[in-house]
């Protein structure tokens, strides 16, 4: 897969973090408990009934495929970064699950038109340089019918307390880890083309789901994933962390 410009930077930095990805927390699983509470929030999507078609954009390690997979469902994972990908196949091996991990870009998938039941992906949207663009693609591989679900979070807190509490734990982080956990993922430059970086609600992607041209928005509860990832954090994570995750799903009419 040929890239350029943005996206092969973009490629090239989840090379880099790729073999971190797993061992930071709110990432990789840790518990059984935490394993639950997303099987749990995930049932809220797929239902109890058949199984589905389900492509995971931006799959990473193969997070969400991996659980979709263990609870019966048909999975694609696609990504940018080979090296991710990598991760995730090297999982889908020692797990015996049967997913496919396959190199592509979100925007241009490398699938054919109404393939699959169910689009989702995790922590995606804030990475894309056209989030509308990509929406309106993964609505193309999708079934009449079929359901997108965007999980995203707010990763600040309008509270003063919340920001003192975050900063707390910021310091102690920096303190027994000896790192800046205030630097920023991305460069500057590359920040400014990213529409979803950073401070975004739920009612923000909403509206670019709408825009995209999905309907029957709802917003699914994710506190149980939330209070699972924070009970196995040490104390500087559970003060650092101060956000809100939450679930869109939207479907194609």
């Amino acid at each position: 897969m040929e890239m350029r410009g943005t996206k092969r930077i973009i490629a090239e930095k989840w090379n880099k973090w790729a073999k971190f990805y797993d061992t930071q927390y709110a990432h990789g699983l840790k518990s059984e408990e935490e394993k639950n509470a997303w099987q749990t929030a995930l049932k809220e999507i797929t239902g109890d009934g058949k199984s589905l078609r389900v492509l995971d954009v931006g799959t990473g390690t193969g997070f969400i495929a991996l659980l979709l997979a263990e609870m019966g469902h048909q999975c694609w994972g696609v990504d940018i970064s080979e090296e991710m990908l990598r991760l995730a196949r090297a999982k889908a091996v020692s797990t015996a699950l049967s997913v496919e991990f396959l190199q592509g870009d979100a925007e241009s998938l490398p699938f054919s038109s109404d393939a699959f039941d169910l689009v989702i992906n995790r922590h995606l949207l804030w990475t894309l340089p056209q989030p509308e663009k990509a929406i309106r693609e993964w609505l193309r591989v999708l079934r009449q019918g079929g359901k997108i679900a965007i999980i995203n979070g707010v990763w600040t807190t309008p509270s003063l307390w919340g920001r003192c509490k975050s900063w707390l734990g910021n310091v102690l982080v920096a303190v027994q880890e000896r790192r800046n956990p205030w630097a920023e993922d991305y460069e500057r430059e590359l920040r400014k083309q990213l529409p979803l970086y950073r401070h975004v609600l739920p009612s923000d992607i909403v509206t670019v789901m709408k825009n995209s041209g999905l309907q029957r928005i709802t917003l699914v509860d994710m506190r149980s994933v939330e209070k699972a990832e924070k009970r196995i954090m040490p104390l500087r994570y559970r003060l650092a962390y101060s956000h809100l995750r939450w679930l869109a799903v939207g479907e194609k009419t």
